[in-house]
Formats: structure tokens, C-alpha cells, sequence
């Protein structure tokens, strides 16, 4: 049985109903299930345009952490400043956003999660979002690539090592961070599931099982998945039920299952303020048990089938 890791919470107001605006979309499903609010804007120093496989951009940031004589910082950085940083150091959280929300709606709480975790953070908005939103139509597969460009920025361009990135997916987010980590042939750090659900058309009714035209099988994708999972939920969410993520806690593989966090009485869309201090202690837990040994072992590795900098040094002089 899932091991109900729970913390009284206080009540949760209604969340306010979140404006929307026409938009072409593939089929009826994907109308009903992405609902862009009315794109936000960021400043333009602050957006790091990427390039996904299906040849369309979207955009992104970073947040980088730094401590300095006991102060904590946390900045957006430009691709400029990027490459004269160390984005390779410490944690860096991929940051998939759930549905209503787009990167100018999010940076304030993506740079509290950066300052208060201490780490790294990179979110990005799906093609149909913010400033995305003429890049072309939200749909299950554009958000597929959209993650694997995010990832690909990471590994690639920032040269961060896989173990050294956690996924983190809210609600909608669950289903782009769930491919990637199913997908991957990399050993990455973590993935830290918030709200998710076993699959789309699971949230309306329990099939069952996974049929026709369904989107985002995460519960397909869990047995899959080969990293520490953190799951989080709250226990009155009005959304998409409590039991999703027990059922997801139940078809990881025992090897990625790690201590859940369900919070008593709260509901989907925020993290009070009541329950934001022990919100924020369990994903350091996670981080500090689960991910950090990770890193250590492939730095490990990786200093192990290295050369000697002697010979590294030498190599270097007879090709230069």
C-alpha cells in the first residue's frame, strides 16, 4: 500500500477561474485539455529562445543560484551570461508548468523554488503558450519536443551532466517530464511529480486502462521510469484526484519509488504559505538522499576512466 506521507494543511480558498482566449487546436480533446491564459510577457534579456525538432521556437529561462558570503542569489541570466557562468555545478531543476500558466506567470514562484532549494532552475513554455502562442497549436506530441529541446539546451549546450538535472513536472507538466524520464537513455538525478495524473482522460473517468485517443499515459510510462520519483499531492484536489498519484506511487518500479509527500487539505493549484515550509524541507530531503549520492557516483565514474592529467595535459600540447 502507498505509504500516506500526509501534513495537515489549512483550508483552501477557491481559486479564481483562469481567463482564457481563442486558439486553433488539433482535435477536441487537446480543446478541452490546454487552456492558455492570455499571454504574459518577460523581459527579453531574460528569454533564451530554443529550437524544437519540429522547427518552431519557444522560449525559456534560467535562474541561476549562487551564494556569496552567506547571501543567497537568484538571477535570470541571459544565453550570454550563461556561457561565462558554471551552469554544469550543483542541481539544475527542468521546470514544466501545468496548464493556465505560462513563464511570465511562473518566474516568481520558478525563482523561489531556485533560491529556496538552491539550485538551478530552467522552465520553459510549451509551443501555444506566452510567447509561444503563434509557434504553433498545444498538442501532446509538440509537448514532447518542447521538453526534449529544454533537455537537449541543458545537456548539449550548457553541458550539465544528467544526473546533475531533476525533472519536475506540475499537473499538465507531469505528462512532458514522465515521457522524458521513460524515454532517456541517460541516468538522470530525479523527477519530482506535482499534481499529476495517470492519464487525460483518466481525470474525468477511470478507464481502466489506457484506450483511443487518450493523452499523456503517465501511468503507462511509470514502470519505465528509472530514477528516484518524488510524488506530491494534496488531498482535496478538486482537479485531478488524490488516488492519481497513489496509483502512479504503485506501478513505479520499487527501485524509484521514494517517500511521497501528500499534504491534508490542500487542493491543486497552490502551495500555501501555511504548508510552503514543509514543502520545500521534504524536496530538499529528496534532493540531499536521493539526487547528490547520484552525482557523486558519476563524478566518480567519471574521474575513474579519465586520464591521468598528466597525460590529459600532454595530449593537449602534441594537438595544439
Amino acid at each position: 500500500k502507498t505509504p500516506r506521507n500526509t501534513t495537515q494543511s489549512q483550508p483552501q480558498p477557491q481559486s479564481q477561474p483562469q481567463p482564457q482566449y481563442n486558439h486553433k487546436m488539433g482535435d477536441t480533446v487537446s480543446s478541452l485539455l490546454f487552456q492558455p491564459p492570455p499571454p504574459t510577457k518577460l523581459k527579453e534579456e531574460k528569454i533564451i529562445w530554443l529550437k524544437t525538432k519540429g522547427g518552431y521556437r519557444i522560449p525559456g529561462f534560467y535562474i541561476s543560484y549562487k551564494s556569496s558570503g552567506g547571501v543567497d542569489v537568484s538571477r535570470s541570466l541571459s544565453r550570454e551570461e550563461l556561457q561565462c557562468s558554471s551552469p554544469e555545478q550543483g542541481i539544475t531543476i527542468l521546470y514544466s508548468h501545468a496548464n493556465a500558466e505560462d513563464l511570465g506567470s511562473i518566474y516568481p514562484w520558478c525563482k523561489f523554488l531556485s533560491k529556496m532549494l538552491r539550485v538551478n532552475l530552467f522552465a520553459y513554455d510549451y509551443a501555444g503558450y506566452g510567447m509561444a502562442y503563434d509557434k504553433g497549436p498545444p498538442a501532446e506530441d509538440n509537448c514532447y519536443s518542447d521538453i526534449e529541446a529544454a533537455y537537449h539546451f541543458l545537456r548539449n549546450m550548457l553541458n550539465i551532466p544528467a544526473s546533475n538535472i531533476v525533472l519536475y513536472g506540475r499537473s499538465l507538466g507531469s505528462g512532458p517530464s514522465c515521457h522524458l524520464a521513460a524515454g532517456t537513455k541517460d541516468q538522470i538525478g530525479g523527477l519530482i511529480l506535482h499534481a499529476p495524473f495517470l492519464s487525460v482522460y483518466r481525470i474525468v473517468v477511470d478507464t481502466g486502462c489506457t484506450v483511443y485517443g487518450d493523452k499523456f499515459p503517465n501511468i503507462d510510462y511509470a514502470p519505465m521510469i528509472e530514477t528516484p520519483t518524488l510524488l506530491i499531492h494534496g488531498t482535496n484536489d478538486q482537479i485531478v484526484p488524490f488516488y492519481h498519484s497513489e496509483k502512479l506511487y504503485e506501478a513505479l518500479n520499487k527501485g524509484s519509488r521514494v517517500k511521497p509527500l501528500f499534504i491534508e487539505g490542500m487542493g491543486h493549484n497552490n502551495v500555501h504559505a501555511a504548508v510552503r515550509g514543509m514543502f520545500v524541507m521534504r524536496i530538499v530531503e529528496f534532493l540531499q538522499e536521493h539526487v547528490e549520492p547520484g552525482i557523486d557516483r558519476a563524478k566518480s565514474i567519471s574521474m575513474k576512466h579519465s586520464p591521468p592529467l598528466r597525460q590529459r595535459i600532454a595530449v593537449k600540447t602534441l594537438g595544439s
